[in-house]
């Protein structure tokens, strides 16, 4: 199966790789992981991402927070979560687009510098997570369109002059700098 990665903004040399999982039937267990610490990714809702350009941003922008040292939460991973949202309240947003014990189709954000650590998280998530691995390309079988432009406020009206991903990315990116209603 194919990795969806990408390098991230040079100064950073870190590297980011998507996984998508479905009928996931632990979910419990790993958001359990995840909060222990014993997983280092970060874990998404499947239904609220129409577009992996929508995770790479959000993880851009983390590892460039973490690099100068202004992360607004307490690491990278759940950064990529804040990221995601227009809140800027943490729980909120954690709670949002974090998975919970019923969620069966997820996204994995792998952040790393090289392959070293990118095949050690990868088969400890390959033990952890049982699902089906599938392509991050299907990703459009698990969006739930509707709530997400309800989460991102986004208008009929907006979608006639912008894609569904291009106003989403372009609220991420402009998260620091406005506050929507």
């Amino acid at each position: 199966m194919d990795d969806y990665t990408l390098s991230l903004d040079p100064e950073t040399e870190m590297f980011c790789t998507l996984y998508l999982f479905k009928d996931v039937q632990n979910s419990d267990e790993i958001r359990k992981k995840i909060m222990n610490g014993e997983l280092c990714c970060s874990i998404i809702k499947a239904s609220l991402v129409v577009d992996p350009l929508q995770l790479i941003v959000a993880a851009n922008k983390a590892v460039i927070s973490a690099k100068i040292n202004q992360l607004t939460t307490k690491s990278l991973y759940t950064e990529v979560l804040f990221n995601l949202s227009m809140s800027k309240n943490i729980v909120r947003t954690l709670t949002e687009f974090g998975i919970d014990d019923n969620d069966k189709n997820i996204l994995i954000v792998l952040i790393y510098k090289n392959n070293d650590e990118k095949e050690s998280v990868s088969e400890v998530l390959t033990d952890t997570i049982k699902g089906e691995r599938i392509s991050v390309s299907r990703l459009s079988e698990f969006t739930d369109f509707e709530l997400i432009k309800k989460i991102y406020k986004i208008e009929k009206d907006e979608l006639n002059i912008s894609s569904l991903t291009n106003s989403i990315v372009s609220r991420i990116s402009c998260k620091d700098f406005i506050l929507l209603k």
